[in-house]
């Protein structure tokens, strides 16, 4: 091969490489939101753009439908930018969509995902709803204590506390991204209780729990199967000691609680 042929060679060999440089260190915005507070038409939200890898300082532009910018902010450090939003509900899903910006002194700019919030915030269903069931001892005697979380949905999210018949016994709504804690005295016989989460698009249940375990039920026998949302009893212990009545109501040995039933207060 001849010199021009090897020169050629060079130059596109730099040129690829230059090209597969450029590819590597172009940033990446990222948009992300937190709800602040619910309203029955609307919501107060914070949104996120970070684009970590361009260099300072970077101009964010937060735009909406059709590109239009909603608000600006020149951050002269490698910290994110945020922006306070009302957003209504509208007619239309698609003017609720909302993008990020990120422009540097160059005159590059990149944007991040399209955030669609309509669907976010009014339209996504609940799911992955954890329930924790544990018996506790805080000094005051033995109280059955319930943690309640969806992980996803649009809020608001409004927790119940069900019975095996479909009554409601307790129920709270709260803020956002929170869980709902029940508590209550236990009995002296076992029922069947669940954590329900509702919105506006669906209803999810958790399993079945026994609170507090039978007579001759154990506490390792005490959890949901592996597909279900994660239940568990703790084993109740108490910083005192016990005496006999109270002994013939909380026994505990081989992971045992006789002759226990929730009584919700």
């Amino acid at each position: 091969m001849g010199l021009p042929g090897l020169l050629c060679l060079a130059v596109l060999a730099a040129s690829s490489f230059s090209k597969a440089q450029e590819e590597e260190i172009t940033p990446v915005v990222s948009i992300a939101y937190k709800v602040l507070e619910v309203f029955p038409k609307g919501r107060r939200v914070l949104i996120t753009c970070h684009a970590p890898q361009a260099p300072p300082p970077i101009t964010y532009s937060l735009c909406g439908t059709k590109n239009i910018e909603v608000a600006k902010k020149v951050v002269k450090t490698h910290e994110p930018a945020s922006f306070n939003l009302n957003i209504t509900l509208k007619s239309s899903p698609d003017l609720l969509t909302y993008f990020c910006r990120a422009a540097t002194t160059s005159g590059a700019h990149v944007d991040s995902a399209r955030l669609q919030m309509y669907w976010e915030l009014w339209s996504k269903p609940v799911s992955e709803l954890r329930a924790n069931f544990t018996l506790q001892d805080r000094g005051s005697g033995p109280r059955v204590e319930i943690s309640c979380q969806a992980s996803l949905g649009s809020p608001p999210i409004t927790y119940s506390l069900v019975g095996k018949d479909g009554q409601v016994h307790l129920q709270q709504r709260p803020r956002h991204g929170q869980p709902a804690n029940f508590s209550f005295l236990p009995s002296q016989t076992s029922d069947w209780f669940q954590c329900q989460a509702a919105n506006s698009v669906n209803v999810q249940h958790s399993a079945l729990t026994l609170v507090p375990p039978g007579h001759d039920q154990k506490m390792e026998d005490w959890q949901g199967p592996l597909e279900s949302p994660i239940l568990a009893l703790l084993a109740y212990r108490s910083t005192h000691r016990l005496s006999e009545e109270e002994l013939g109501v909380f026994r505990i040995g081989n992971g045992e609680v006789r002759r226990c039933k929730a009584a919700v207060m």
